[in-house]
């Protein structure tokens, strides 16, 4: 049987959070409710297209899927388990907001299957969760965690932000240490980047917000991750950080070009070669499905070279990097060879390592990785 991972975009928010760009609308019950059936009719559009396949990851992502009942969730897992098995040992993850997580809702998520947890923290200074827009404070993200634990759940991922406007180096540390005395298994360490259209984003262009400087972002990171790192989470991607054992399955799918389906308005799809997705219209969506019409938005095929490229660039995020042998029998290629002068560059300026069987960024690589993923797509 084929592994495949199911991501499921849920769209709903009490408040969008000031840098998010992630398609996301305000919750309602009608509309959540519409929005599951929706759900429920495109698992089904997909019972001849994933004959031989189960699923080994499934991912609930949002927006805030916490917001959405129980029940709701528990009927859209056990549609997908009637389209395809569900392996026993998938990880089944739900992305959370910490004033979301009740007593009651976590027995709930534990008695449908789920059995990871990622907590979106950012911040634990309350000022800094303010100026981004978050609806918690630090004391709810740091009980929440407790709440988690106390009804079973070990494998929990925090969500950590940097490079926020007023944010300094102690902060960053303070709520990796506190996060850290928790036991949390995995941690998320991301840059703060804006996008465009975002009210960060307009604050900035208007002068209301200064960023920090490249330098002071990159001290916030290498002292985040030292105080990651001297806690015993290995870094094995450019921003995530986990306890052996302890690594995002779902996500190593993205990262290892495996195989996925998205569901929800917005998601993305990777399925023998092609790269598809759904509306980012909720309503759109809705209407589709009703009367079974929903269209897939085709972003390409990939050709052998898109493939080539597009693995490069992703296992190069993972800090095993490229195993060569493994690239040699998936593409029929040699990959030393293909790559001879790129590699001799790149070696050369002190970006990449270069082992017997294995090429992966340096720490100067990791720091200007996109640069040295470009470099693999030109001729030397």
């Amino acid at each position: 049987m084929k592994k495949l991972g199911i991501y499921i975009h849920v769209p709903f928010c009490k408040q969008k959070c000031n840098y998010c760009d992630f398609y996301s609308i305000k919750w309602n019950y009608k509309t959540e409710n519409k929005y599951v059936e929706a759900m429920l009719n495109e698992i089904k559009s997909y019972k001849e297209k994933l004959n031989g396949f189960i699923a080994d990851t499934i991912f609930f992502g949002g927006g805030t899927p916490t917001i959405v009942k129980p029940d709701n969730l528990k009927r859209i897992i056990e549609e997908i388990n009637d389209l395809i098995a569900i392996d026993k040992n998938a990880e089944i993850t739900i992305e959370a907001n910490p004033n979301t997580l009740s007593d009651e809702n976590l027995t709930a998520y534990k008695e449908i299957g789920i059995n990871r947890l990622s907590i979106g923290i950012q911040s634990l200074n309350d000022e800094i969760l303010k100026k981004i827009g978050r609806i918690h404070n630090g004391d709810e993200a740091l009980n929440s965690i407790d709440r988690a634990k106390k009804n079973g759940f070990e494998n929990i991922n925090a969500d950590v932000m940097f490079n926020i406007h007023g944010q300094t180096v102690r902060d960053v540390e303070d709520t990796i240490e506190m996060i850290i005395e928790k036991d949390i298994k995995h941690i998320s360490f991301y840059s703060l980047k804006l996008e465009k259209g975002t009210p960060l984003y307009i604050m900035e262009q208007n002068n209301k917000i200064v960023m920090p400087e490249e330098d002071y972002e990159r001290e916030m990171y290498y002292a985040g991750r030292s105080v990651i790192e001297k806690h015993n989470l290995i870094q094995y991607e450019i921003s995530n950080f986990a306890v052996k054992g302890y690594e995002c399955k779902h996500n190593l799918k993205y990262w290892n070009q495996e195989e996925y389906i998205g569901l929800g308005p917005s998601a993305h799809s990777f399925l023998k070669n092609i790269r598809f997705s759904n509306s980012s219209d909720l309503n759109l969506y809705c209407e589709n499905l009703q009367s079974n019409k929903l269209e897939k938005i085709i972003h390409e095929e990939l050709s052998e070279d898109d493939l080539i490229f597009e693995y490069i660039m992703l296992r190069l995020r993972l800090t095993e990097g490229i195993n060569t042998d493994e690239f040699n029998n998936k593409f029929s290629a040699d990959f030393m060879k293909m790559y001879e002068n790129q590699i001799d560059y790149l070696h050369k300026n002190n970006l990449i390592y270069v082992g017997k069987n294995n090429i992966k960024l340096t720490e100067k690589g990791m720091d200007i990785s996109n640069y040295v993923i470009t470099i693999f797509n030109n001729s030397y």
